[in-house]
């Protein structure tokens, strides 16, 4: 188990708590908030959400740059570069949160004009969005902390305090709303909440890294121009994700037409679930590899990236076969079988594909900005987006809802098998060969039975509570076989010790 970062299992199980977390408050709020502010000021508070969202991307990427650092001098021992890149990043980011701030506070002058607030939540919404826009201005910069505890492999911190203040916010709208509050009060609630979470990490990074500072004399300028360097590909990264994600539905809704893309959206959301499921398993090889190049252990990192990737993949097959076999019924017993969403499931099964090849480059995407190289990989998922979205326009014409979802895995395939794959297997000194070889032995016996089993599940057509049971029939099915097939002996005895202690602390 030498080849998983540290605290992994910590670290993922941690994650996979917060998500789900967030999608049950989510759940559980969705209806209190919608009843207890009504139509118009639900729509409020979902446009502010949306736009604080936005706000974020003025990071241009800064924020990402803060865990690679940290877990670049921290593998060397330097504590002078640790407290060097905490000060430099918070610094940078605080002058970012400035400009979104600003940013803010004219879109928050144009908000009720823009999208026809009636006159009794104007002053509300204004008010609403300047909370949301001083949270902004002290949260950018103070995410900085959480890239600290990112970069020194404790995501398990940041996880506890993203569940805490979910579950507080949660329980502080209710009473709010319960108590006659609206708008102002959710604001003032909310923001307090989330920057108490953002003190919380403050204290922790203390705690790990003693003698951080934010003093500006601690500012390293060759620092913040390597920062500079990092952040404008990680910014390139996050722009192409947008694109990828939010450009479809547009672009159904002006081709096809509104209603299509409110199909396409369900059939993108449960594939986007998908990608939640993976992400967990993942994002912790990023500071890793960052502390394996510090060390110059080019051993480690190809161990790190056969196994992060043969992991990978073990959750997004199984879970994108379940979907693939069963996505008519599935969406049958979610929004009903009369609902007129049975024309997504073609969109799923193409998606939950497209999600399940990025996968396979997923680890070593990570991978490669933890060592700094970033530029390359940036450009080509941009040529994905880029073609993403010109195959969409093209085949959303010709075939509709599922051209736009097709063009999305046409670009998926040529961006990562095509270039990415070889890219990131040369730059690890990987053959694409062995890496192939190694997946396929890993994951071919598993996918063979695992289809078997989906294929005799569908052709009984299943309904109702039937699909919750025949979903994971599938999943297991998948897992069962890849355990022995996919895993060597030490490894299955690493994980059954990882149940029973986690390596590192």
């Amino acid at each position: 188990m030498t080849t998983l970062p540290i605290r992994y299992r910590r670290n993922v199980v941690s994650a996979y708590v917060t998500t789900a977390v967030i999608a049950v408050a989510a759940l559980v709020t969705t209806p209190i908030l919608a009843r207890g502010l009504g139509k118009e000021g639900f729509g409020i508070w979902v446009l502010v959400g949306s736009f604080a969202l936005y706000l974020e991307l003025l990071e241009f990427g800064f924020g990402k740059a803060a865990p690679k650092f940290v877990a670049e001098y921290a593998a060397r021992g330097d504590e002078r570069g640790l407290r060097a890149t905490i000060a430099t990043s918070f610094w940078i980011l605080a002058a970012l949160g400035s400009v979104a701030a600003v940013v803010g506070a004219v879109v928050a002058a144009l908000f009720p004009s823009v999208f026809g607030i009636s006159p009794g939540l104007s002053g509300a919404a204004q008010v609403l969005i300047l909370l949301v826009l001083l949270e902004l201005a002290i949260s950018i910069p103070s995410d900085t902390f959480g890239g600290v505890l990112m970069g020194l492999q404790r995501f398990y911190l940041v996880n506890t305090t993203l569940v805490t203040v979910t579950i507080l916010q949660a329980v502080a709208w209710t009473i709010v709303l319960a108590a006659g509050g609206g708008l102002v009060e959710l604001g003032i609630a909310t923001v307090a909440l989330g920057l108490g979470g953002q003190l919380a990490r403050f204290l922790l990074a203390r705690r790990y890294v003693p003698r951080a500072s934010i003093s500006p004399r601690l500012v390293d300028r060759a620092l913040a121009r390597r920062f500079t360097g990092l952040s404008v590909w990680f910014f390139v990264l996050d722009m192409s994700r947008v694109v990828m994600v939010r450009l479809d539905t547009v672009v159904v809704g002006l081709v096809v037409g509104v209603p299509a893309a409110g199909i396409y959206a369900v059939g993108q959301r449960l594939t986007l679930a998908l990608e939640q499921l993976v992400e967990p398993l993942t994002k912790s090889f990023f500071p890793h590899s960052s502390s394996l190049a510090a060390g110059d252990d080019e051993a480690g990192l190809r161990r790190s990236l056969l196994a992060g990737t043969r992991l990978s993949l073990a959750i997004a097959a199984p879970v994108a076969l379940a979907l693939g076999f069963l996505a008519g019924p599935l969406l049958d017993l979610w929004l009903g079988a009369s609902s007129g969403f049975g024309e997504a499931a073609t969109v799923v099964v193409l998606l939950a594909a497209a999600v399940t090849i990025g996968a396979l480059t997923r680890t070593g995407l990570l991978m490669l900005q933890g060592i700094g190289q970033v530029r390359v990989p940036a450009m080509i998922v941009a040529g994905e987006a880029l073609l993403n979205l010109v195959l969409s326009v093209v085949l959303a014409r010709e075939m509709g809802i599922e051209g736009v979802a097709l063009g999305t895995l046409i670009a998926v395939l040529v961006a990562n098998v095509g270039v990415l794959y070889p890219y990131m297997c040369r730059r690890f000194a990987v053959s694409t060969g062995e890496l192939s070889l190694a997946l396929a032995r890993a994951h071919a016996p598993a996918l063979v039975v695992a289809s078997l089993v989906g294929g005799a599940l569908a052709a009984l057509a299943p309904s109702g509570p039937v699909v919750v049971a025949a979903a994971p029939a599938i999943g297991l099915a998948y897992v069962a076989v890849f355990w022995f097939t996919g895993l060597t002996g030490d490894e299955r005895a690493g994980l059954r010790g990882l149940v029973r202690r986690d390596r590192g602390h």
